[in-house]
């Protein structure tokens, strides 16, 4: 790569489905370590919504999520999000639900796949349940039955890197490439990938791709993408404290008014039960 060029790692969603497009043997490792399996398992894994590399992303293709049929037996849909999503279980909810649904005119219900919805974060989905790898499937309440090993959300959250360093029963190939997609620097991603040739070539292809211009402006305007997602967020998120300090001004001068109004109404009662004190009064004498 060029001397002075932009680095563009693998949280940018561009570069990322980019590497995942061109390098299989990157997959491979990756769907092995997420799915926790054997890399010798993986008899064929195909991308199922491949992109165009260096052609301008569509609005509606907005979201670079890359699904993949793993076998020919599971549906395997990576979401990678870097800016927090508010309603983000809702839609993964429902790109699972468009990912199952693979049944063409007149196939039967046995035809469904087990599908995998999982999601690479850089937030934390609940804090009040922080965990670095996360997995969610539909079970009875009372006894963990499983419902269906058809539906499963898997949530890898990269700010719980740290802490998960630090967690000796932690998977080190899931550490591995959470550190890889925390990797700021080319030179830091060269460290982490060297005498491992499966992250050795990575770092090949991502350097290939980066001598694209084309590539490069598309992994720049995802950039600026996100960017102005992020700062949507904070301003709407602005405007909402400013909008909720002025709602509590106004319910705190609206209450001191109340206030007034009753203790008006109380001194007025008062004084109302004066005159009648007098009047009876007068009428004893």
């Amino acid at each position: 790569m060029a001397e002075g060029r932009k680095f563009y790692g693998m949280r940018n969603d561009y570069m990322f489905h980019a590497v995942l497009q061109k390098n299989e043997e990157v997959l491979r490792n990756l769907l092995a370590t997420l799915l926790e399996m054997d890399e010798a398992d993986i008899v064929s894994c195909h991308i199922e919504n491949p992109i165009e590399l260096g052609k301008e992303i569509e609005g509606k293709d907005c979201i670079l999520d890359v699904k993949i049929k793993l076998n020919d037996a599971r549906i395997i849909n990576i979401e990678l999000q870097v800016y927090k999503q508010t309603y983000w279980t809702n839609r993964s909810l429902l790109y699972w639900a468009r990912a199952y649904d693979i049944l063409k005119s007149g196939e039967g219900y046995d035809m469904l796949l087990p599908t995998y919805h999982i999601g690479i974060l850089d937030f934390t989905l609940f804090e009040d349940h922080s965990k670095f790898m996360a997995k969610y499937q539909i079970m009875d309440v009372e006894d963990g039955y499983l419902y269906s090993d058809k539906l499963c959300i898997k949530v890898l959250d990269l700010t719980q890197l740290e802490t998960a360093r630090s967690q000796s029963e932690t998977d080190k190939k899931l550490l591995k490439w959470a550190s890889i997609f925390k990797a700021e620097t080319l030179e830091e991603l060269e460290q982490l990938a060297n005498g491992e040739e499966v992250f050795e070539n990575m770092v090949v292809t991502m350097k290939q791709l980066s001598e694209d211009e084309k590539i490069r402006m598309q992994c720049e305007a995802r950039e600026d993408y996100e960017r102005c997602l992020i700062t949507e967020y904070n301003a709407g998120k602005q405007d909402g404290i400013e909008l909720e300090r002025k709602n509590t001004e106004k319910e705190r001068l609206n209450t001191e008014k109340e206030r007034q109004r009753a203790d008006a109404a109380t001194k007025k009662a008062a004084e109302l039960e004066d005159e009648v004190k007098k009047l009876r009064a007068m009428l004893v004498k």
